[in-house]
């Protein structure tokens, strides 16, 4: 009878990895999608300047495209 360690079977070290990403995109998602709505919403109500609004869009939006883009290149990754 041959008796193996859980590390033997699952990688524990990859599981922990793909676990404090999940945690990290959880919370960095959300909250990207939230400064772009918010930059939408001061830019809707702006009497004057809407550079403030603007940038908040914009760092949203960026925020966002480098989650997927580094979503895409761990993809390509070995």
């Amino acid at each position: 009878m041959t008796i193996a360690a859980l590390r033997d079977y699952l990688p524990l070290a990859d599981l922990g990895k793909i676990v404090v990403v999940c945690l990290v995109v959880a919370v960095v998602a959300p909250t990207a999608a939230s400064v772009a709505i918010v930059g939408l919403d001061r830019r809707e109500h702006a009497t004057g300047s809407r550079v403030g609004s603007t940038a908040l869009i914009v760092v949203g939006v960026a925020v966002m495209a480098a989650l997927v883009a580094a979503g895409l290149y761990a993809l390509t990754q070995k």
